[in-house]
């Protein structure tokens, strides 16, 4: 299993209540592959607590939602002050994929 970075985490889960991002303390650098592995993972909670109460989707539904819940997490996560680092580029905080 792929480790996420603690700063994505952190960030996905106290986002509402983030302070103001300070990018002169650390890199408030993100790659993308490692928030869309977060948001599967999160997007998987949410389809299995939903067949627990059976309520059933259809597989392109499910795809739909998928792109969708990470779009949104992305978006989530700019307005918080990171940077979303394309997997390929060359991120100058150094992250490594």
């Amino acid at each position: 299993m792929r480790a996420v970075p603690i700063a994505l985490v952190s960030a996905i889960l106290g986002s509402s209540a983030a302070p103001a991002p300070s990018f002169a303390s650390g890199c408030r650098q993100l790659l993308e592959s490692d928030v869309k592995i977060a948001s599967m993972r999160l997007y998987a909670d949410i389809l299995a607590n939903a067949a627990r109460k059976g309520w059933n989707y259809a597989p392109e539904s499910i795809v739909s939602g998928s792109q969708r819940h990470f779009d949104e997490m992305k978006l989530r996560l700019i307005d918080v002050g990171y940077e979303i680092v394309p997997v390929g580029a060359q991120p100058p905080c150094g992250l490594a994929g």
